[in-house]
């Protein structure tokens, strides 16, 4: 079993590593593609892992850290979504949106670079945990995993 992902809902987020598919820079279509990717993670032919949006294709990465803004009981509108893929986007390493599973719930993620970007990012969306490949760890961000009032 490879890295792990980031995690919204606790207990460590695990996800075997993977690379994304992008979709160029989300748009308000974006939401229901991925929407669509993300249920068909939760069949048991997928194992617990990160994987590629697009073709599900599950890779490990050596370095980085992986991050997510989604809590499994969130409700955005396709605006909101795109907005928040595009945040991502412009700091992932690799411009690609991701997908962890963990615990069979999926959720996007976005691999970065930087330890400290990482963790900006899950304190700013209330994250419980990065996920650091390199040392096969997750990292606690001091979130509760629930979405914050705005």
């Amino acid at each position: 079993m490879g890295g792990r992902s980031a995690s919204s809902s606790g207990g460590g987020g695990a996800s075997r590593g993977g690379a994304a598919g992008s979709f160029g820079g989300a748009t308000e279509a974006t939401q229901g593609q991925h929407k669509a990717q993300l249920k068909a993670l939760k069949s048991p032919s997928y194992e617990d892992g990160t994987y590629e949006i697009g073709s599900l294709t599950p890779v490990d990465y050596d370095s980085g850290f992986q991050v997510t803004f989604s809590q499994k009981w969130d409700r955005y509108s396709n605006e909101e979504y795109a907005q928040k893929v595009n945040e991502f986007l412009a700091v992932s390493s690799d411009g690609k949106v991701l997908a962890g599973k963990f615990e069979n719930h999926p959720e996007v993620s976005f691999h970065v670079n930087s330890k400290a970007t990482a963790k900006k990012l899950a304190q700013k969306y209330n994250q419980i945990s990065i996920w650091d490949w390199k040392n096969g760890c997750e990292i606690k961000t001091g979130g509760t995993g629930s979405r914050r009032k705005r």
